[in-house]
């Protein structure tokens, strides 16, 4: 009994050690996303194909800096142009922080629009 346990342990963790996320893309967002580009990674789990997407720039992000812990902390452009994902324009701020800056850039343009 417990040589079966300790065959399935390592089989399972060997199998954990494998199946390291394979990436797809960018592909281009959907409309509820704003188009933005995603990317899709596949994972192998209890013998079920799982699948996941994320942003690009957060993924972009991640790699350089590490996993954004907080769910609350999105990946903010500085210069405000979504299509520029250089590692350089990409920083971590807080969601609050961020649809502020967001806010203020929309009026700022509905003003220049009068």
């Amino acid at each position: 009994m417990v040589h079966a346990f300790l065959k399935l342990f390592l089989q399972r963790h060997r199998e954990s050690k494998m199946a390291e996320a394979k990436k797809f893309g960018p592909y281009k967002g959907s409309k509820e996303n704003g188009g933005r580009p995603i990317y899709v990674y596949k994972k192998k789990v209890d013998g079920k194909w799982v699948t996941t997407s994320k942003n690009k720039a957060r993924a972009d992000y991640e790699s350089k800096n590490g996993k954004i812990k907080s769910k609350d902390t999105t990946v903010d452009h500085k210069d405000n142009n979504h299509n520029n994902d250089s590692k350089g324009n990409l920083r971590a701020i807080s969601r609050s922080k961020n649809t502020a800056k967001e806010n203020k850039r929309r009026a700022g343009k509905k003003e220049n629009e009068k």
